[in-house]
């Protein structure tokens, strides 16, 4: 093949088009204002309420977070299936579950916000596998990495900048009054003012509103991609959970490996805060910094290990990601400054460039065309289930540990401890996964070629 013929068929590949990039990044915009600091603000609320943390409840916020958003996914992803307008599913879940993060602001108790997070959770999960099954839509599968990494790249910098911007936002004290004053008659009533107790609330006034603006404008603009049309001979039942698992592949084999690290994983996420907020006396700001450092290394390593897997594979990426992230709880549970915390997290955002795209360039290899978006809906699901047992669990562990005992750093210490353990031994089973297809070149292949007085034909970014 010449190197015209190479440069024609590049051409003829499928590409995600500018306006899919527009709409990811708003959308990752919205999240990144907001997300990185629920927990702080929860925490802020109980000690407020009751002047002590208590993990239950911040374990079962997480679980809330991890499972609300995925149970119902599989009916979002079958439903945009069958239907073939999956645009309209994807605005109406940016719309409403980005609205509905500004009423964490009247949520007067952590059972309310628990419930308001639920809710919020279930309205935004419309968007996730719906969304996924349009981009998947619109690119070729040779490319599918390249372009899958491209795009993470592009949401990354947008959820970087907005927690950057949120950080910033929530030390600013003359945003909220200047935000009143500007809004006229309406500024109290949008902006409540809160004394004594209450008054935490004034510094996540800023982020939360901005979402619900920032979800508005993504909606409207994801009703402009044109979506490619899917084949029409494909089965266009809904796909229940039970079907898709209960059939011996590579699916349901993939699902059942998640189980394992997906639980280990899912156990330390109640306690990273816990660090940054009792142990550390992070302000809002470095725990913006913290979140905004995992991004920007996400981005950094996204697009290469995009290319790297259209290459040697998914299976080495996921490995890869999924193996050193033992590491990020250990770090934690023996941090002695925030440098501590920014380090971890650094190493998280590598992993998760390496593993998350890959794992969703896996299901969708292995996925029929016409129900992509049900099966990253029942992987979703399934794993989500896996999320809620974890951080469920660990909550309740910590805080018997904590009344066990009376100590706060043991409780934490543990958990996280445990978390890691559990992480490295988990990984292992990803091994057991199956590449649906060969591939040109192998990792140890692409590692050779970038050692000091190695060539090799492959050219990895």
């Amino acid at each position: 093949m010449t190197e015209s013929d190479v440069e024609l068929e590049e051409q003829s590949l499928r590409k995600l088009p500018a306006r899919a990039y527009l709409v990811g990044a708003l959308t990752q915009f919205g999240v990144g204002l907001y997300s990185p600091f629920l927990q702080a603000y929860l925490i802020d609320m109980q000690v407020a309420l009751r002047g002590i943390q208590n993990f239950a409840e911040q374990g079962a916020f997480r679980s809330v977070g991890n499972f609300a958003p995925t149970v119902l996914q599989p009916v979002w992803g079958a439903t945009s299936d069958r239907v073939r307008n999956t645009k309209a599913f994807v605005a109406f879940g940016a719309m409403t579950g980005l609205l509905v993060v500004y009423m964490f602001l009247w949520a007067a108790t952590p059972l309310e916000m628990i419930f308001l997070y639920a809710v919020q959770s279930i309205l935004f999960s419309i968007q996730i596998p719906t969304w996924l099954s349009l981009v998947g839509g619109l690119m070729d599968e040779s490319n599918r990495g390249d372009e899958l990494g491209k795009l993470g790249l592009a949401t990354n910098i947008a959820s970087l900048s907005a927690t950057l911007i949120s950080g910033f936002i929530a030390v600013l004290p003359s945003l909220v009054p200047f935000l009143r004053s500007l809004l006229g008659e309406f500024g109290p009533v949008v902006f409540p003012i809160h004394l004594d107790e209450q008054a935490f609330r004034e510094a996540y006034y800023g982020p939360f509103f901005f979402t619900a603006v920032v979800g508005i404008i993504s909606s409207l603009l994801s009703l402009t991609i044109k979506e490619h049309p899917k084949s029409g001979d494909g089965p266009r039942k809904f796909p229940p959970i039970h079907r898709l698992l209960s059939q011996q592949g590579d699916f349901r084999r993939f699902c059942f490996i998640a189980v394992f690290f997906s639980f280990a994983m899912s156990m330390a996420w109640p306690y990273f805060i816990v660090v940054q907020k009792s142990w550390l006396n992070n302000s809002n700001l470095e725990i913006a910094i913290a979140s905004a450092v995992m991004t920007l290394s996400a981005i950094i390593f996204t697009v290469p290990f995009g290319r790297l897997s259209d290459r040697v594979g998914r299976k080495p990426l996921i490995l890869l990601g999924r193996g050193l992230l033992f590491l990020v709880p250990i770090m934690y549970a023996f941090a002695q400054n925030v440098y501590y915390v920014y380090a971890a997290n650094i190493l998280a955002g590598f992993c998760t460039a390496s593993g998350m795209n890959a794992i969703t360039a896996y299901i969708y290899d292995i996925a029929p065309e016409e129900e992509r978006g049900s099966h990253v809906a029942v992987y979703n699901t399934f794993t989500g289930i896996v999320y809620l047992s974890g951080s469920l669990i660990a909550g309740l562990l910590g805080q018997l540990i904590l009344v066990t005992f009376g100590s706060e750093f043991l409780s934490v210490f543990a958990m996280l401890l445990l978390s890691g353990v559990l992480r490295f031994f988990a990984a292992f089973f990803y091994l057991l996964i199956r590449e649906p297809r060969e591939y040109s070149s192998t990792l140890w292949l692409e590692l050779r070629a970038h050692l000091p007085g190695r060539r090799h034909d492959a050219d990895i970014v």
